[in-house]
């Protein structure tokens, strides 16, 4: 149960730093295609992609806002995919009929 408490100003303006992305800067890019991106307002944080994943004609220097959204489709045909494999293994086994048994 979250209380009301973690929903404090500084939380709030957490969460619309968020939704605005996060702060990156392309430090550099190496020779085996791979970007070098500091993240953050403090630019503290590292993290190496491949150039692919940045937007065209990026280059050193330049400043991004990186933002993560939700795939729920894809979260849900994974889920769907993994429970037909679960019930073709369980097929498979002939343990369909069984119950969970406890070690």
């Amino acid at each position: 149960m979250v209380s009301n408490a973690s929903n404090s100003n500084s939380g709030g303006r957490k969460q619309a730093s968020r939704d605005q992305g996060i702060h990156a800067v392309i430090d550099r890019i190496e020779d085996n295609g791979m970007a070098v991106v500091l993240l953050g307002e403090d630019e503290k944080q590292q993290i190496d992609l491949p150039v692919a994943f940045l937007p065209d004609g990026a280059s050193d220097g330049d400043h991004l806002r990186i933002t993560f959204t939700l795939d729920k489709q894809a979260r849900a045909a994974t889920e769907d995919r993994v429970k037909k494999l679960q019930d073709e293994l369980t097929k498979r086994s002939g343990t369909q009929d069984q119950k969970d048994f406890k070690l």
